[in-house]
């Protein structure tokens, strides 16, 4: 007989032992993590329950298998919840539009002026100036009365336009009744300590001066202006005048007849 023959397998070397084990654990499936107890020491109870879990988990995924789940819902559950931030929050004061920011009062846009409105500025100044200069030429004695005339101008202005006259507007009636620029302002001012009855209105000129009207004068023009302003004064002072010619005329024949 012949003797058997053996093989001689020379011994691998660490680096093929580590390349051996490494080749088998990426072929081997995950295992789940078992309890430190070896399955030896486990008795015929932990037997049954884990061949219950198992049956149950088979069941389970049988029973889920009929289920579909959208890819979307999938793509959902994976997310991470985020916290609610202040702009997600609904809110009844947001707008529509995307360029609103709440609790801020948008800006009004102011329109640069153009060569036309500067040079209408520049004369509407001049204009004033020359008005002013012709005013302060008026001379009149600080302790003279007004007379009729120009007391009847004065009261219509004051009980019908305003109580409150602007500089230019005071100017404007000075030389209109021909009466110092000072008595005029002096007289508005004791009128309006003697009697503020009447309502007036803030309102904004044409000319950009601040004044508060009377609502009569609001109904008959709501826009006023210095032109405005002059040609109802100098009208009003021209219907005086021609009423007391007339009645001047009337009296003077009575007065030949009587002679």
């Amino acid at each position: 007989m012949s003797a058997p023959q053996t093989t001689f397998t020379p011994p691998s070397s660490p680096l093929h032992l580590l390349a051996k084990v490494a080749s088998e654990a990426g072929r081997r499936p995950p295992q789940r993590s078992e309890s430190p107890m070896s399955d030896s020491s486990a008795g015929p109870a932990s037997l049954h329950s884990r061949s219950s879990s198992d049956s149950t988990t088979a069941s389970y995924m049988t029973n889920a298998d009929h289920l579909h789940i959208p890819s979307s819902s999938k793509r959902l559950a994976l997310q991470i919840p985020r916290p609610l931030t202040r702009l997600n929050l609904p809110s009844p004061l947001q707008s529509t539009d995307p360029n609103f920011v709440p609790y801020i009062r948008p800006r009004k846009r102011s329109r640069k002026p153009t060569d036309l409105t500067l040079k209408m500025r520049m004369q509407m100044k001049a204009r004033r100036k020359e008005l002013m200069e012709k005013a302060s030429k008026i001379k009149s004695l600080d302790n003279s009365p007004v007379n009729e005339r120009q007391l009847l101008v004065l009261r219509m202005v004051y009980d019908e336009i305003t109580m409150y006259p602007c500089e230019s507007w005071m100017v404007l009636v000075a030389i209109i009744i021909h009466r110092a620029y000072k008595q005029v302002k002096n007289w508005f001012s004791n009128e309006r300590q003697k009697n503020r009855n009447g309502e007036s209105i803030p309102c904004e000129t044409e000319d950009g001066d601040k004044v508060r009207l009377r609502a009569s004068a609001l109904t008959i023009c709501p826009e006023w202006s210095d032109t405005f302003f002059e040609e109802v004064v100098m009208i009003y002072n021209y219907k005086i005048q021609r009423n007391s010619q007339a009645k001047l005329s009337v009296r003077r024949p009575t007065r030949n007849s009587d002679q």
